[in-house]
């Protein structure tokens, strides 16, 4: 598991940072929704990690385990909303970005 883990770190920081070289070079705002679609899919991906950690080693109770988790998941859309309304940030591109992510971590799980 762990050298699954450490290959997702791998593929998904080499690809933010080559979708965000690609937008430097070309400017396109497609590729900006990529870069940052990937960025909050990493993130996304990995706070769920941290949150797992946590109350696998503490035994905390569920009530906690469901307040954080919807924390999370309302600082996450409220990134997303930010960054969609105030940056103008391509719509299909942000969620190509974010899939992509997402299907890496899902191939990596199956041990494809």
């Amino acid at each position: 598991m762990q050298k699954n883990k450490s290959l997702f770190n791998l593929i998904s920081i080499n690809l933010l940072i080559a979708s965000y070289l690609i937008f430097l070079y070309s400017k396109q705002v497609f590729i900006e929704g990529i870069f940052f679609g990937i960025g909050l899919s990493y993130l996304n991906i990995k706070s769920t990690e941290i949150i797992a950690k946590f109350f696998t080693k503490t035994q905390k109770s569920k009530a906690s385990m469901f307040i954080l988790s919807i924390l999370k998941i309302v600082l996450l859309a409220g990134i997303a909303i930010f960054l969609l309304r105030n940056l103008s940030i391509d719509l299909i591109g942000f969620l190509t970005g974010f899939s992509v992510i997402l299907i890496v971590f899902i191939l990596l799980i199956q041990g494809k």
